[in-house]
Parts: C-alpha cells; sequence; structure tokens
C-alpha cells in the first residue's frame, strides 16, 4: 500500500506526541488491569482465613435461615445465599453486606455446628486488589472516582488516536518489516521494532480496550443522550396508575411465604435452562415485600464480568421479573451493551482467555514503554547530530519518568500485595493507597537521581525484592497446610515473577529486551 511521504511524517509527529502524552498513563493502566485480571484469587490470598464449620446443603439452608435470623434478626434486611461456597465465601450464608458497594465488603458468614447450634463469623476481605483495579480504572491518578473517569475518557481517546496513526505509519512496510526484529543493530532500531510488533501483533486486543474505555468513561452522557433522543416520556396518569396498582398488589402479598431456595433453583431452571445460579440475594431493606437478585453465568454466553450476570426473580413463585443482564435472555440493545463488558474484562472462554489477557496486557505495558524509549534515543540522536554531549532537559526529564513511573508502578503493585495480609481491614484502603504512591515517588525520585543505568537496576531488583517477599507476608498470616490452590498459585507466579525482574536487572543489557544481543553498536545512545 503507497502512501505519500508527507503525510506518513504527519502520522508519525502525531503518533509521537499523543503517545509522550498519554503513555505513561497507559504503562499503568495496562499493568495494573493485567493484576486485576484475577482480582478474586488475589483478595482470597491477602485476605485472612476464617474457621467456620463445613458448609450447609441447599436443603438444611431453611433451617440455617431460621436459626440465624432467630440469633440476629437484623440478618432478615439483607441476605444472600451461596450456592458453591469458595475461599472467598466459605459458608451458604452471608449477610450484612452494603446492598450497594463499590469493592469488597465486611460480611458475616452463618454455618450450622455439629450439634445444629448457629455459628457466625465476621470476615474482613482484603482492599489491596481493589486499590490495583481503581488504580488501573483511574490510570494511576488518586482523584475523584468521577472526575479520574473523565480523564480516564481522554486518555481513552488520544490512546485512539495512537493506534490509528502508528497503524497508518507501519502500513508502507508492513510486508518487509513484519517479522523483522532487528536485534544486532543500532538501539533506536531496536526500540522501534520492539514497538511496531507489539502493537500491530495485539491491535485488535488495543482497539477493544480503547473503544470500551470510552464506553465505560462516559457510560452516563451516553446514557442521557439515548434516554433524550430515543425514549419517550410516559404519560403522567399512566405513571400514576401503575404506582397505584403495584401499591395494592405488594400489599396483598406481603403476608405470603416466599419459596425455600431450593424451589426457587428448580423453578428458574426451568425458565432458563443452561443458567448456572450461584447466588441468591434477598432484600427487604425498601418495604415490607422482601426482593430477590439470582446471579450465576451461562457457559454459551459471556457475562458483564467475572460475578457473571443477573437477573429479578418473584421470591413467592420464583418467576422471572428482570432479564436485562441475566446471560442468553437479554434484548439486542442490552447484549451489544454487555459486549463491551465481556470483550473488556475477558470475561469469555474461561481461564485461559484470562491468561491470554494478562500476557496481552503485559505486553501492552512494555509497548508503551519501548515507545517512550524509542522517543527518547531519538531525540538523542538528533541532539548528538547538533554537537551535544549530554541530554537535555526534556529528554532527561522524560527518560527519567519513563523509568520512575513504569519501574513505580511495578514496584508500588508488588509492595502493596506484599503489606496486603499483614495490614488489619480496618482503613486498609487508605493504607494501601499511601503505601503505592509513596513507592512510586521514591521510584522516580530514584530515576533523577541516578544515571539512567543505575536506575533501572536499581528498581528492578528493589521490584524484585518486593515481589519475593509476598509468599513470605502471606506465610506469616496463613500458614502453609492452610492454603488454598489459588494462595500457592499466586505464590508461585511471585516467585518466578520476581526472578525473571532479577534476571532484567543484572543483565549486562540492563532494562533492553531479553533478547538482545551483545553485538550491539556502542555509542553516545543509551538506552
Amino acid at each position: 500500500m503507497k502512501i505519500r511521504s508527507d503525510i506518513v511524517r504527519m502520522y508519525r509527529e502525531i503518533h509521537s506526541w499523543v503517545g509522550i502524552v498519554c503513555g505513561l498513563f497507559l504503562f499503568v493502566a495496562f499493568y495494573a488491569g493485567s493484576v486485576t485480571m484475577f482480582e478474586r484469587p488475589l483478595q482470597d490470598w491477602a485476605s485472612a482465613p476464617v474457621a467456620l464449620p463445613p458448609p450447609v446443603a441447599l436443603g438444611k439452608m431453611p433451617e440455617l435461615l431460621e436459626k440465624t435470623f432467630s440469633a440476629h434478626p437484623e440478618a432478615r434486611r439483607n441476605y444472600t445465599i451461596v450456592l458453591h461456597p469458595t475461599a472467598s465465601q466459605p459458608a451458604s450464608l452471608v449477610w450484612g453486606m452494603p446492598e450497594r458497594m463499590h469493592g469488597p465488603s465486611s460480611a458475616n458468614f452463618s454455618a450450622l455446628a455439629a450439634d445444629g447450634s448457629p455459628v457466625t463469623v465476621r470476615k474482613d476481605p482484603s482492599q489491596a486488589a481493589y486499590f490495583i483495579n481503581v488504580l488501573h480504572q483511574q490510570v494511576g491518578l488518586s482523584m475523584p472516582h468521577k472526575a479520574g473517569r473523565l480523564f480516564m475518557g481522554v486518555i481513552a481517546l488520544l490512546y485512539a488516536v495512537a493506534l490509528i496513526s502508528g497503524t497508518l505509519v507501519v502500513i508502507p512496510g508492513l510486508i518487509k518489516n513484519l517479522f523483522a526484529i532487528r536485534l544486532g543493530q543500532n538501539v533506536k532500531r531496536m526500540w522501534l521494532d520492539m514497538h511496531s510488533m507489539l502493537g500491530l501483533f495485539s491491535l485488535p486486543f488495543h482497539i477493544i480496550m480503547a473503544l470500551t474505555s470510552v464506553v465505560f468513561a462516559f457510560h452516563d452522557e451516553i446514557y442521557m443522550a439515548e434516554q433524550a433522543l430515543l425514549i419517550q416520556p410516559q404519560v403522567q396518569h399512566v405513571a400514576l396508575g401503575s404506582g397505584r396498582g403495584q401499591h395494592s398488589h405488594n400489599g396483598s402479598e406481603d403476608f405470603r411465604i416466599p419459596l425455600d431456595p431450593a424451589q426457587i433453583v428448580r423453578t428458574v431452571a426451568l425458565q432458563a435452562p443452561g443458567f448456572i445460579p450461584e447466588t441468591l440475594a434477598y432484600s427487604n431493606s425498601h418495604g415490607s415485600r422482601l426482593a430477590l437478585r439470582i446471579t450465576g453465568r451461562d457457559p454459551r454466553y459471556g457475562a458483564r464480568g467475572a460475578g457473571g450476570g443477573f437477573a429479578g426473580v418473584d421470591p413467592y413463585s420464583g418467576k422471572l421479573v428482570s432479564t436485562e443482564y441475566m446471560p442468553g435472555h437479554q434484548t439486542w440493545a442490552q447484549s451489544v451493551l454487555t459486549s463491551f463488558f465481556v470483550l473488556h474484562f475477558g470475561s469469555f472462554g474461561g481461564q485461559g482467555v484470562r491468561w491470554g489477557y494478562v500476557l496481552l496486557g503485559l505486553g501492552g505495558a512494555f509497548m508503551f514503554y519501548a515507545g517512550n524509549q524509542l522517543w527518547v534515543v531519538s531525540r538523542r540522536r538528533r541532539e548528538r547530530g547538533t554537537g551535544r554531549l549530554d541530554d537535555t532537559r526534556s529528554t532527561r526529564i522524560l527518560c527519567a519518568l519513563t523509568i520512575g513511573c513504569s519501574l513505580g508502578c511495578v514496584a508500588g503493585v508488588s509492595a502493596v500485595l506484599c503489606v496486603a495480609p499483614l495490614l488489619p481491614a480496618s482503613g486498609q484502603m487508605t493504607i494501601v493507597q499511601g503505601l503505592y504512591f509513596a513507592i512510586f515517588l521514591l521510584c522516580i525520585g530514584i530515576a533523577f537521581w541516578l544515571k539512567e543505568r543505575e536506575a533501572i537496576r536499581v528498581l528492578l531488583a528493589f521490584s524484585a525484592i518486593l515481589t519475593w517477599m509476598m509468599p513470605l507476608s502471606a506465610f506469616v498470616v496463613t500458614p502453609f497446610s492452610s492454603m488454598q490452590a489459588s494462595a500457592l498459585a499466586v505464590d508461585g507466579f511471585a516467585i518466578l515473577y520476581g526472578a525473571f525482574l532479577m534476571l532484567w536487572a543484572v543483565r549486562p543489557e540492563a532494562g533492553q529486551p531479553v533478547l538482545r544481543r551483545k553485538s550491539f553498536s556502542s555509542g553516545p545512545e543509551r538506552a
């Protein structure tokens, strides 16, 4: 494909400057996003285990409910029945959680002892994994959620511009340079090949991330515009009439007895074959009539997130009353909206897809790092051509920020996960937030203080040590014999990842791609 050289030059300039503006924000977003692909296992790993009797069978749930409500009448207000207990939800009955919560919340877990007496234990989950998720959503900045969401939307729009312009720059030499990674030439060529290869081969993934991020950032504004343009206002007397009808209907059913959980599960299975229910969430906080929401998943369809989809159910008849968010039972418009969540969160295809998203996310983070390094090397080459022996202030600042922000994010995330098992539940979000930004700013300071190659070595080794300390902190809280399989997997991955970071630090070409040849031409360029 032929594109005029002046047009290619223009798009190269656009790509370079847009990439410099948003590259470091996107590094944090992609690195933290890779970690949050396993937010639930990390939360379980960092939370102290609770001692409870075995979960009760679904047939004995009415007995557990009756005894728990007798001992704790406040549990009637809001409780959840867990059909398949896990390490994060170790009991069949959970109560005391707020209805609308952002992130993990403390809850009460109830079970029956061997003698039939109710046992209730309160569990305070770790906030560390949720903080990393917030870091991902707000591209590494600490600000109010709404402001962070809008800023993330602007970065996502610039990200889309960088994708388009970068693709147009690569197209003229696509066939010639498709598989070319010239590791034996100069530093600029190496960073260019690494950046181009990572961007080109993961382009569909990056398009999905850019598009879905824009939708998430501006979804309130999109919904408002949709309602104003497409939804006709209802006539007032119809709304009033429906309200009176609903009121009398509620009043007639206030004294009905809800179906037991086993009947609810059987009734829903008849209406939605293939849907696998996981929890039954009851609430009567808005009046005397009980409300029920059932969550679960259908392997044939994607879900809005790691928690699956959900539907509203009439607890007195078991009839589905709201299926807007139920996999396989949505309208066409709702299915399209759900597809954005499915593609962004990778909630399809099982663990293989999730690990694929982890690798693509880490590859994307390195792509942004390589792009910034390419800019630094190109700027140095031009400066050396004018006779300068030292970097200009702008080059030095961007180089230090590239190293400090990138490795500061790596070290900060490892530090948060390292201390998470040792922290008390109360006020943990504030502590991990303060710790992350303290480590992050420390790494930036080191990048400005030390020479480039020394800073890379120090920060990589620092990140490796913090990552290796994660299993040690977990063993302090939870004995090895009591660890779940998911916790052991986290520890094993931390050991391997720490070894990779340390290997990258001690190599002669610290901070360069692992495959770099030793025959690189030496010169004033430093990368």
